[in-house]
């Protein structure tokens, strides 16, 4: 087999963040499975002496996890292979230095940080991954995951004309969109809606809503402190067509049409995947995020297949 220039890849990361990378390359003849074994033997002594770039930006570990994830990650250290003239599709070693502790991540390919590899754990299975499930090619099918994860529960129970709880699993699907989005910041539940969700046709407004969500999540009425103090009015879903919604009458609680709140929602959050599918930065803070959700379909496939392996 022809000899060819291999490279052990190091991204350093110090105090939590990360902004440089090292590369230390060999000539190597042998199987890609006996040059990625080389790389790995070789980690310990070259990452010291490997030679130091700069990140095109700085990293933090969940970040860094991410661009993993998303895959492409080649492009960060193009200044190095284009001075040691690497082929198009190199193998590597990738490993990243953690305050001088070197943890090896991926090594051989540039196949991205995806699948059973990602969750697995010793002796249990894997929660599914959505970069695998819901990626087709360079598509990302945005609107029928967050559907499957979200929706799918939140029309069952308004089918069942369980509406109270409805309510309830829509303002927290609602929290999670804006977590993923804004981080757990302060209003990002009112910010997420007014970027993306037409309220004004229902009648209420961003900041009545999030009352709403704070009394029915918590104690499952309409009367937030908010409310209550009168500062903000009270609002109550109600099931049945537009032209059928009752007026609000006195110190009632104004209603709105439920159902054609979760379908502007929906909507909403088709606009809001745009938005991803646009930015390829973004797209890096849609993986961190949403990462760290759960749902029912990803985790219903854990249990079952625990299950399963333990009979």
């Amino acid at each position: 087999m022809a000899e060819e220039r291999i490279f052990n890849i190091f991204v350093y990361s110090d105090g939590g963040m990360a902004d440089s990378f090292g590369v230390r390359h060999h000539r190597f003849s042998g199987s890609d499975t006996e040059k990625a074994a080389h790389l790995l033997a070789k980690v310990n002594c070259d990452h010291p002496i490997a030679k130091r770039f700069a990140l095109p930006r700085t990293f933090t570990a969940e970040q860094w996890r991410a661009a993993q994830r998303h895959g492409e990650i080649l492009g960060y250290f193009e200044e190095a292979f284009q001075l040691y003239r690497a082929r198009a599709a190199p193998i590597y070693c990738l490993t990243a230095i953690v305050d001088g502790v070197a943890r090896v991540d991926l090594t051989a390919g540039a196949e991205p940080f995806r699948g059973d590899i990602v969750s697995a754990q010793p002796g249990r299975s894997a929660v599914p991954d959505y970069l695998v499930d819901y990626i087709d090619g360079t598509e990302f099918r945005f609107t029928e995951l967050i559907r499957d994860d979200y929706f799918h529960a939140i029309r069952t129970l308004f089918n069942a004309r369980l509406y109270i709880s409805c309510s309830k699993l829509l303002m927290s699907c609602i929290d999670t969109l804006a977590f993923v989005e804004f981080g757990d910041a302060r209003g990002n539940f009112s910010k997420w809606l007014d970027a993306y969700v037409d309220l004004a046709s229902h009648g209420i407004s961003s900041q009545e809503l999030w009352e709403f969500r704070n009394s029915v999540l918590h104690m499952t009425n309409v009367a937030s402190r908010k409310v209550i103090t009168g500062e903000v009015s009270p609002i109550i879903p109600y099931a049945g067509g537009p032209e059928t919604l009752p007026a609000a009458v006195g110190g009632a609680p104004k209603p709105f049409n439920l159902y054609g709140l979760i379908e502007s929602i929906g909507d909403g959050i088709g606009q809001w995947g745009e938005s991803y599918n646009q930015d390829h930065d973004k797209f890096l803070i849609f993986i961190e995020r949403y990462d760290l959700t759960i749902s029912d379909s990803r985790m219903a496939s854990f249990m079952y297949l625990d299950m399963t392996n333990d009979a």
